[in-house]
């Protein structure tokens, strides 16, 4: 799990927390000092790596910031990690936003950065493609699209880093509590028990709302429009989670041929998949499916 966040998101998201959570814990067993020195040693290769542009100096300092930022709150009031990890993006996004601003790095500049990074992938890409003649012309045709809509894709890098980001922290505190001697807190959570509070579900009907009623464009340099965009990717990724919590469950106590045959189907029909799951966790919020799947106390037989 660790080795598949860390090819599609930024190491630091994962190793920056994981390393103060073990150092602040004063490690003192083998296995802690360990990982700690193993962790120690991936941050430094990920902070020396070729990501030596605006965009990626943001990414590691807001990794820095995310990882005090979750300790901190970790030390003050343990408990669950999501909604300590999601404080921890917000206070981290908040730094990153005016520290960025003080020393003449704003949010646009960062953005540009962003989207001139993802444009010169994608155009490498697809020349990589176009070298391998008419066996490539497919994905080079994809490639060269992706590169044309780099704004595009750059405009919801908040929400990309915002989920990368929660990911990071719950499987740093995952690999933390497996590993701590004496950890800041057992929270015992499992990925089955995932959940959020019922009413969140009115942050994404505010962010349709705003993209689909007359509510005026920018407020300021803020544009209603990507923000709302990025509130609603985040509130989908996070409501396809817990609907795979909810399945998860349920699949654990379903036959094992029926649970393969479903996750074959769900692999060739991933977008209906993950709408399915988005409705399935969005109504979770009023249904509970987990509380009515739960067996009685009695063991089946009420008396």
């Amino acid at each position: 799990m660790a080795a598949a966040f860390a090819l599609v998101a930024p190491w630091g998201y994962l190793l920056f927390p994981l390393v103060l959570l073990l150092g602040v814990s004063r490690p003192s067993s083998r296995r802690e000092w360990l990982t700690l020195a193993i962790a120690i040693a991936l941050l430094v290769l990920s902070v020396m790596g070729r990501d030596n542009d605006l965009f990626g100096q943001f990414v590691r300092a807001t990794g820095a910031f995310l990882a005090g930022a979750f300790t901190v709150t970790m030390l003050a009031r343990p408990g669950p990690v999501f909604p300590r990890a999601l404080l921890a993006v917000v206070i981290a996004g908040a730094v990153a936003y005016f520290w960025g601003a003080y020393f003449g790095a704003d949010w646009p500049a960062v953005q540009a950065a962003a989207a001139s990074g993802t444009r010169a992938f994608f155009t490498a890409q697809a020349s990589a493609a176009a070298a391998q003649g008419a066996a490539g012309d497919a994905a080079r045709q994809i490639f060269t699209e992706l590169a044309q809509r780099a704004d595009s894709v750059a405009a919801l890098f908040p929400a990309i880093l915002t989920l990368a980001a929660i990911a990071g922290l719950a499987l740093a505190w995952r690999i933390y509590e497996d590993v701590a001697t004496h950890p800041l807190a057992v929270t015992g959570g499992s990925f089955a028990s995932f959940r959020f509070g019922d009413q969140l579900v009115w942050i994404p009907v505010l962010a349709l709302a705003v993209l689909v009623l007359p509510v005026g464009d920018r407020v300021g340099d803020l544009s209603l429009e990507v923000l709302a965009q990025n509130v609603l990717l985040v509130s989908v990724a996070l409501y396809t989670a817990r609907g795979l919590a909810v399945f998860w469950t349920v699949a654990r106590a379903a036959p094992r041929a029926i649970v393969l045959v479903l996750t074959l189907v769900a692999v060739f029909l991933s977008p209906f998949a993950v709408s399915g799951l988005a409705l399935l966790g969005l109504a979770d919020s009023w249904v509970d499916f987990r509380r009515r799947a739960a067996p009685p106390p009695t063991g089946g037989v009420n008396r």
